[in-house]
């Protein structure tokens, strides 16, 4: 059993290697075109096909000299120029040149041969990071600058970041001239490689790494801030403390790598502040992991290493804090071996738990290769070893990958465990949960009935009480005068009186009882798919004779869309659709003289899926409605200033009654009047448009 582990373990950090050194060498081996004795031939390329090109290989090199295009026209000075690899930094030491000094200032020159079709085309130059303050001049003019070039350290100011430098050029020849000066940390020159190409490519090469350096720093920065979240509910859960440590202090660090995306969005931050952060950041996640590990496998770790891991990562700590970068940063190596030796450590106790079959050991051992060998790569790198620069990152990223799934695992068999002892007692108390839930459910729809009807029951009474005492009083009025003989017995007009008072009594009568049945909800509606047009077109026809016979023109109208008429359909009641149609057109009859119209008309509009609402609206060119009645038309027995002028009264309760209905068909109903004009009630109910089989049923 471990000898098998070991071999997974060893082929999984052997294959990772191969693609790790050999990554650079794959680049290599593509055709690129290389500088010699300053100068690049680029004119046999097609732009259109090769994105970019590196400009590696010999540039003019005058060290110890801060010249610029002008001096270096002259015959003296470009005569006798040394050749230098970029990339590379000054110290080290090629085939092409010797070695010098980190710390000092030279100029740069290289010729860029580009072909005459390639005459006013648009290009850009991608100028990396330069260690540590650079100017550079395109043609003899100056384009871009970071930082301030100097002969010494209190002269120069050092920045360094990515930046793009567009231009356009009327010539086959172009000429780079770069200044570089570096006083303030290890490495010095341009020792990243320098990339041309068309400024749309460049632009986008670009944009692709501020994405990727954006996603990686963003979720280990929120897979830092949910750990921690999680230590705060639990706070004896130390592990999530420590791995929020770890994502946090990487995601920074990615900050000030590569695009350096902290100075582009804050171009503020010093240099020095961003370097410390670099070199803190790193150890700090050392030591948060040191302590991630020990929390997860105590048995495995050694108490006595992790202390040590943790005292030799805070003397680091305080040393970048305390000292100036071109201290610190020459001490590398020292950095560098703690970082190795601490994650051999790291491995060691994976690897021990894998061997006792811990829970997620396996899963955790997996993910740590991936950062060991990513944390070899960024040795190499700072080694000038390897090309790869994010590879701490990305590591990270999958070793917190595995850190979730073995943490939401964790989750899951907690869970599990606590379902197993709350089982047998959800068992025992389910069917009386369930019984006592049941009836609780009843009484409370029960009681909420009672409510409702006791409601509608008060509301009816008062409503009878109020209602009916006004021709009540007037009955009694003409009986007593009847029987005293003030009023003649078989006199038909105080009979006719005393008929239409009963008759108004009934109708009362009736529009309570069944308006308190829609608001206790003891009405039963009984819907159905009606055909929009067919059907109120049916109702137009079985009132037109009437209104002929009163004198009024009854007319019908319905929409000019061009929707196919015969596919809208709406969910509604027949009976009490009509109920409220018919409402409407007696109330228009009551209130148009002899000689006037009566509309009825049926519009809609239909979204994109066929859902839409239909519009049915009732106009009459009769008295109209005051505007301060219009508020109150739909309340319970209004009548308004109008009412007097009325040929037959009404019991004021059906717009309530027809607007209660119109609610339960989930739709509105509205009005619009003027005095002497006429009025329109309208009412709007869901549509939709529906295909139909051959027979022409709805299907």
């Amino acid at each position: 059993m471990r000898l098998s582990i070991f071999k997974i373990f060893g082929i999984v950090a052997v294959l990772l290697l191969v693609l790790l050194v050999s990554a650079p060498s794959v680049r290599a081996s593509e055709v690129q075109p290389l500088a010699k004795q300053g100068v690049i031939d680029l004119g046999g390329i097609n732009w259109e096909e090769k994105q970019s090109v590196a400009l590696n290989g010999e540039w003019a090199f005058y060290w110890n000299e801060l010249l610029t295009p002008t001096m270096l026209k002259e015959a003296s000075v470009s005569a006798h120029p040394v050749y230098k690899a970029v990339p590379s930094t000054w110290k080290a030491r090629t085939n092409a040149s010797q070695s010098y000094s980190n710390q000092g200032y030279a100029t740069y020159r290289l010729i860029l041969q580009l072909g005459e079709q390639d005459i006013h085309k648009r290009f850009a130059i991608y100028m990396p990071s330069v260690a540590t303050a650079y100017q550079l001049w395109i043609n003899g003019e100056l384009m871009e600058r970071s930082g301030v070039v100097g002969v010494s350290r209190a002269e120069m100011i050092p920045k360094n970041y990515s930046k793009i430098v567009p231009f356009q050029t009327d010539r086959p020849q172009v000429e780079l001239v770069v200044q570089v000066s570096n006083f303030v940390q290890r490495k010095g020159g341009l020792w990243e490689s320098i990339t041309f190409g068309p400024v749309e490519e460049i632009m986008f090469q670009r944009e692709t790494k501020v994405l990727y350096e954006s996603l990686i720093a963003g979720c280990l920065f929120l897979m830092g801030i949910y750990h921690f979240a999680l230590f705060l509910t639990r706070k004896r859960e130390k592990s999530a403390l420590y791995f929020a440590g770890m994502s946090i202090a990487i995601s920074i660090r990615i900050l000030f790598l590569g695009e350096t995306l902290a100075v582009r969005f804050f171009p503020g931050i010093p240099w020095e502040i961003g370097v410390k952060l670099e070199y803190l950041c790193a150890s700090i996640c050392m030591m948060f992991l040191s302590l991630f590990v020990h929390s997860q496998y105590p048995l495995e770790s050694n108490r006595t290493i992790r202390n040590w891991c943790i005292r030799v990562g805070f003397v680091l700590v305080l040393f970048i804090v305390s000292s100036p970068p071109w201290i610190f940063t020459e001490m590398l190596v020292v950095k560098e071996i703690y970082l190795l030796v601490s994650f051999i450590y790291v491995l060691y106790v994976y690897v021990q738990a894998v061997i006792r079959k811990r829970h997620g050991a396996l899963l955790n051992g997996f993910g740590l290769m991936v950062l060991f060998i990513a944390v070899i790569n960024e040795i190499l790198f700072y080694a000038n070893l390897s090309t790869f620069e994010h590879g701490v990152a990305f590591g990270l990223l999958v070793f917190l990958f595995t850190q979730m799934i073995n943490l939401s695992m964790a989750f899951a068999r907690s869970f599990d465990h606590v379902e197993r002892l709350s089982d047998e007692l959800r068992k025992s108390n389910e069917s009386l949960e369930q019984k006592v839930q049941r009836r609780t459910q009843a009484l409370e729809g029960k009681n909420k009935e009672l409510q409702m009807m006791e409601e509608s029951r008060r509301r009816l009474l008062s409503n009878i009480a109020h209602e009916l005492g006004t021709p009540l009083t007037s009955i009694q009025g003409f009986i007593k005068a009847m029987i005293d003989g003030v009023v003649k017995t078989d006199d038909p007009k105080y009979l006719t009186i005393l008929y239409e008072k009963t008759i108004y009594l009934h109708q009362i009568i009736k529009d309570l009882f069944e308006l308190s049945k829609i608001e206790s909800r003891q009405i039963q509606f009984h819907f159905q798919p009606l055909s929009l047009l067919p059907f109120f077109y049916h109702l137009y026809e079985k009132h037109l004779l009437d209104m002929e016979k009163k004198e009024l023109r009854f007319e019908w109208e319905m929409s000019s869309e061009k929707t196919p008429v015969e596919g809208l359909v709406i969910m509604a009641d027949p009976l009490r659709v009509e109920q409220v149609v018919v409402n409407l057109l007696t109330n228009a009859q009551r209130y148009t003289p002899p000689g006037g119209a009566i509309r009825l008309r049926v519009d809609w509009e239909l979204e994109a899926g066929g859902l839409g609402k239909a519009y049915v609206s009732v106009s009459d060119t009769g008295m109209g409605i005051g505007a301060e009645s219009l508020p109150f038309v739909f309340d319970r027995f209004y009548k308004g200033n109008e009412a007097p002028k009325l040929r037959s009264g009404g019991g004021g309760l059906g717009l309530t009654i027809s607007k209660e209905i119109i609610q339960y068909h989930q739709g509105e109903m509205c009005v619009e009047s003027t005095v002497g004009v006429g009025s329109t009630f309208s009412f709007s109910l869901p549509v939709s448009l529906v295909q139909r089989n051959e027979e022409g049923k709805i299907s």
